[in-house]
């Protein structure tokens, strides 16, 4: 990029930009922004001109990232957060983190994560303000790439081999039924799966993987989910009304457990899945960041001694 273009692009360029592919249409992006549409087009128009590639393709749905505005976008996320840590950056360099840190939380436990970050977080580094997401975890890692999110806990050890990842802890994986529809036996073989209506992540996402894995592994039919769902609460309600089963940890559906709507029974053999902490390879941290990292590992610990999250150990 030439001292020309540095010189000639502006941060408010980069702003719009990311604004239009988070929402994905410009008119969307101009309400949220507050900008004429005609405005906001012609910053965009300026800003593919000055690069020498289109950035987004439109649709009539919208628009969506070429290969160049993905790349792009990821070093936009991470230009805009640099630029707004900038006091933080100096407020923490008298000794307090602040500033904003957007984490990334596995869809089937984010609660088990949530509440507690944010109390431990009030208390102890009240200036750190969280932006919480809670999604699959091929989203989390993708947000991670595109800079969109600062750390993530992921569940797939394929997806922390693509980033900076540290275990954060195990979590055991039963069949959950709903109360009095749970096949006979303390636990179920793995095998039988298949032999189950189950409602199950789509293809690669979630256990589903883990779990097909494992019956691959011995040599075992695959379960075929009645149900397939990128959705927790489709799953729990499916899982509630009697229409299938699933392979979850306790903490997917700790409420409905604790009050005997669900039932958990452990499979044989015994399934576990890892988390991780993870940031992007290429992430720069920050005080605030590594804070965060700090009490939610702080957080897993203490929930795990104090026996608040069954079936899980640190690793």
């Amino acid at each position: 990029m030439s001292g020309r273009l540095r010189a000639a692009m502006e941060f408010r360029q980069l702003r719009y930009f990311v604004s239009i592919a988070d929402l994905g249409s410009v008119s969307r992006a101009s309400r949220a922004l507050h900008i004429a549409q005609p405005a906001l087009s012609q910053q965009l128009a300026q800003l593919e001109a000055e690069l020498g590639h289109a950035l987004l393709l439109r649709r009539s749905s919208g628009v969506v990232l070429t290969d160049h505005g993905r790349e792009f976008y990821r070093h936009a996320q991470r230009i805009l957060k640099q630029l707004a840590q900038v006091p933080a950056a100096l407020d923490a360099s008298a000794g307090e983190p602040a500033g904003d840190v957007a984490i990334g939380l596995p869809q089937s436990t984010a609660a088990q994560y949530a509440m507690p970050l944010l109390a431990a977080l009030a208390g102890r580094h009240p200036r750190i303000r969280l932006e919480l997401f809670d999604e699959i975890s091929g989203n989390l890692l993708a947000g991670l790439d595109s800079g969109r999110l600062d750390l993530a806990v992921l569940v797939g050890d394929e997806d922390a081999a693509l980033a900076q990842a540290v275990p954060l802890l195990e979590e055991e994986l039963y069949l959950i039924s709903r109360a009095g529809a749970a096949p006979r036996g303390r636990s179920v073989r793995v095998a039988a799966l298949a032999r189950l209506p189950l409602t199950l992540p789509g293809a690669g996402q979630g256990v589903r993987g883990l779990v097909e894995q494992v019956v691959r592994a011995q040599g075992q039919e695959l379960p075929r989910p009645r149900v397939v769902a990128n959705s927790m609460s489709i799953m729990r309600q499916a899982m509630r009304d009697g229409i299938a089963h699933s392979v979850m940890p306790w903490g997917a559906v700790a409420d409905d457990l604790q009050a005997g709507t669900l039932v958990a029974q452990p499979l044989s053999p015994r399934l576990k899945r890892r988390a991780w902490l993870a940031v992007a390879r290429d992430a720069e941290g920050s005080a605030a960041m590594e804070a965060v990292a700090q009490v939610l590992g702080d957080v897993v610990r203490e929930r795990i001694a104090a026996g608040a999250w069954p079936g899980s150990t640190l690793p």
